[in-house]
């Protein structure tokens, strides 16, 4: 197989490469995050996909250089990170929530001020793909604020991806105890390919996902057919 071009390298790169601590998101990438953080007036957003890796990020607040976002490392309790029933404009399987009783997975959050938050909500597809909401109750606890009584979050309109029967963990979102199957972004790219385009090459199968918006819609709604979605005691739909 040829070697992948910029397309191909940002659809299986997703989630992306992330501190596994917490760090502050500022000049493009990410910086050790001072000891005097303010978090006051920022909104905490779960980041279950791409949200905590700086180079998405960097995507996201290109057009705005002097955005500094704390991000900090959480671990999250009876919920998993896994495959949402959608592809991405630009051709990544994305992410959603599933409970999982006993798992633990190792996530972060974003903290945002209102103008930051506006631009992640113009980067979400939220009203097509995700809708954003706030949980309380979850069982999560921040490496540097402690318990969280209540967090927002993007989660899936599209409900999580069933393969065999069974949700499919997100390769890359680190956690431990998960009753499902961890599929990296190529192989549930492969797996999806095999389903929708048996026989295709896999980079012309996400090509196709990319530039054909209509054959992209018409594939993601063969996913989420049978999807699932994600629901919480309490939570609570701000936008969608």
């Amino acid at each position: 197989m040829p070697e992948p071009d910029d397309i191909i390298a940002r659809a299986l790169g997703y989630p992306y490469p992330r501190p596994t601590h917490s760090y502050l998101f500022c000049g493009g990438g990410a910086k050790e995050l001072p000891p005097e953080s303010d978090f006051a007036g920022r909104v905490p957003v779960l980041a279950c996909g791409s949200n905590g890796s700086p180079a998405q990020l960097q995507r996201k607040y290109e057009k705005f250089p002097q955005t500094s976002i704390p991000v900090t490392a959480a671990t999250l309790r009876d919920v998993v990170c896994v495959y949402s029933a959608h592809f991405t404009g630009y051709g990544s399987v994305a992410a959603a929530l599933c409970a999982a009783p006993g798992a633990r997975s190792f996530v972060h959050l974003n903290w945002l001020t209102a103008d930051q938050l506006t631009r992640m909500h113009e980067t979400e597809a939220v009203g097509q793909n995700y809708r954003y909401v706030e949980i309380p109750g979850l069982n999560l606890h921040c490496s540097e604020n402690g318990n969280m009584q209540s967090v927002f979050a993007y989660v899936s309109l599209r409900g999580r991806l069933l393969l065999d029967g069974a949700p499919v963990a997100l390769g890359g979102i680190d956690c431990v105890d998960a009753p499902f199957p961890i599929l990296d972004q190529r192989e549930i790219q492969r797996r999806l390919r095999d389903i929708l385009a048996p026989g295709m090459d896999l980079y012309d199968f996400i090509r196709q996902n990319v530039s054909d918006a209509r054959l992209r819609a018409e594939r993601t709604a063969l996913l989420d057919r049978h999807a699932q979605a994600f629901d919480h005691p309490g939570m609570k739909i701000l936008l969608e």
